[in-house]
Formats: C-alpha cells, structure tokens, sequence
C-alpha cells in the first residue's frame, strides 16, 4: 500500500470513528436526557421525539376496518413534534397527540390517540377528548393541557422494536456503552502506534545525526593529517608525496 493510500485510509477510518462517538453521544444524552423527564420508551432530539407503538388502539378505522395513512400499528416507530403549553392550546378535531395517560413505576406512560372533541375554545382549549381509532365506542380520554407531551407528525412502521430495544439497559449497553468503548480503545491503539513511529523516527534521526557527526569528524581528522603532512614536507599542497634525493 503506497503511502498516499495509507494516508488516505486513515484519515476515512478517522472520520468514520469520529462521527460513531458524535452520534453514540448525541442519543446518550437524548435518552438520559428523556429519562430525566420520568418517561419511558421516549427519545427526544432537536425538538423531534421518536416513540415504540406498543398496542394497534391506531391500526385502524375500528367500524370499517380502513387503514389510514396517519394510522399505526404496534411495533411502529412514530415521529411527534414536542408542544409547549401555548402550542398544546392550538390543537384542532382530528390531530393525533401524545399525552401522559398514567404512572407505572415510577415512570409516566405515554399513550397516543386521535383529538375528536376540543374542552374548552378553539385556539385557546383547556384539554380534549382522544380516542384511539381501532377502540371500541366509549374508550374516549379526557386530556389537560398539561398532560400533551406532543402532536402526531409520521410514523416509520415496524422499526418501533428498536427504539424498545436501544431503551432498554442492553441495548444502551450495545448501541451506546460498546460503540463509545471500542473508539476510546481504537484512539488508544492509535496512540500508541503514533508513539512508536515517533519514537522510531527520533531513533532514526539520531542515528543519522551520528553517522554525520562522525564523517565530520573523520573528515576534520583527514583534513589536520594532511595539514601537517604538507607542514613537514611530506607532501606537496596539492596532494603528491613528495620524492628524496634519489627519486624514490
């Protein structure tokens, strides 16, 4: 491999490694910071929270049987928009929302149904009516405003049981915890390797840098022998040995 390749490799290899540890991350604050909030099964990032479909109370139209393209079934995964109080306020007949619908271990339980009565004035509700499209008649919630955690917005179907997956202790474990562990022992190995070649090139170089101070000297050493050969006569200045009376 030319060194240009190498180079090359490395650097992809890096940037591979770097955006693994930006994304590994991001979701470990987005769930711990989601968890923080006493949700379960909830990631929330930039605004945007990614929930696990975890009944089919949306598959469908419960009298016709329709599927409709805001309808989800279980083990989907469903995009909501997070909503302040003022936002909550602005909801209309036919949105989808999130709400808290209870407590179960010390954790809020999330629930999300369709809006088909407004409490209150429009633009300006104290709470709604909501009820899940595949339920029964008479299966209606009576949500406050201080209960929506967000509005309906797409759903992603059959990928909802990996979100279930990465919130669980495993999975934060495989997906977070082990990704983050192999780039700190790749940054290591990588280190350690920079160290080496460093000091394979310090090695290197100092024994180059012997190497020249010793022709110096050997050329410094030539230089004073024939500087007093030609101070005694023995040669001429311009390098001949010079000749006795006989031409020896």
């Amino acid at each position: 491999m030319s060194p240009k390749t190498k180079k090359i490799l490395n650097i992809v290899v890096d940037v591979i490694v770097a955006i693994i540890l930006a994304l590994a991350l991001l979701l470990a604050i987005c769930t711990i910071t989601s968890k923080a909030k006493g949700y379960t099964d909830y990631t929330e990032i930039f605004g945007k929270a990614y929930l696990a479909v975890q009944s089919d109370s949306m598959a469908k139209d419960y009298e016709t049987g329709e599927v409709g393209d805001d309808n989800f079934s279980k083990g989907d995964l469903i995009v909501i928009k997070t909503l302040d109080e003022n936002e909550a306020k602005s909801l209309k007949v036919g949105d989808i929302i999130t709400f808290e619908y209870g407590i179960e271990n010390g954790k809020y339980v999330l629930n999300t149904h369709r809006i088909i009565e407004i409490i209150g004035d429009e633009g300006n509700a104290t709470g709604y009516y909501t009820h899940g499209d595949n339920n029964s008649e008479g299966s209606n919630e009576k949500v406050l405003i201080s209960d929506v955690v967000g509005v309906y917005e797409g759903h992603a179907g059959g990928i909802g049981n990996v979100m279930l997956f990465m919130s669980s202790s495993a999975g934060f474990f495989t997906c977070i915890v082990l990704p983050t562990l192999l780039v700190v022992v790749y940054c290591a190995v990588n280190l350690v390797l920079v160290i080496r070649s460093e000091k394979k090139a310090q090695a290197a170089e100092a024994e180059n840098s012997k190497e020249d101070s010793l022709a110096e000297e050997r050329r410094k050493l030539r230089e004073e022998i024939l500087a007093e050969m030609q101070a005694n006569g023995e040669i001429k200045p311009d390098g001949e040995t010079k000749t006795d009376a006989d031409g020896k």
